[in-house]
């Protein structure tokens, strides 16, 4: 819903007259970007508290996605109207997702370096 909102605004609302409804889809985007960093943060602690209960990584890993958790929730309290800590500012754009990405980067590392389990037999 959010790219065909996006799109809708940069292809053919934007061009219209009725400015109210363009500044209205524009804040709902920019909305969703800041609420979807719910859920990106939950995919950061569901491969954080897995990989760590399965012992794949060591507790000073799982501390550090602990933190990308916490950065990554970050961008869901970005409520100003303007600047760094606006839903469209540096943090809610930038760094939030590039910490998300971060650490998914770091989990699939830790996942591929694993040697795969021999099998015995069926």
């Amino acid at each position: 819903m959010l790219i065909t909102v996006s799109a809708a605004l940069a292809h053919s609302i934007a061009g219209s007259a009725n400015q109210t409804l363009t500044s209205g889809l524009n804040d709902f985007a920019w909305a969703s970007v800041a609420l979807s960093s719910f859920p990106r943060a939950m995919l950061v602690m569901a491969a954080a508290f897995g990989l760590w209960r399965s012992k794949l990584i060591s507790n000073a890993l799982f501390a550090v996605g602990i933190a990308a958790v916490v950065l990554v929730l970050l961008g869901g309290t970005t409520w100003l109207s303007g600047g760094f800590w606006a839903p469209d500012g540096a943090y809610s754009r930038s760094i939030s997702p590039v910490v998300c990405i971060a650490w998914l980067l770091v989990v699939s590392w830790v996942v591929l370096k694993r040697s795969p389990a021999t099998r015995a037999g069926w």
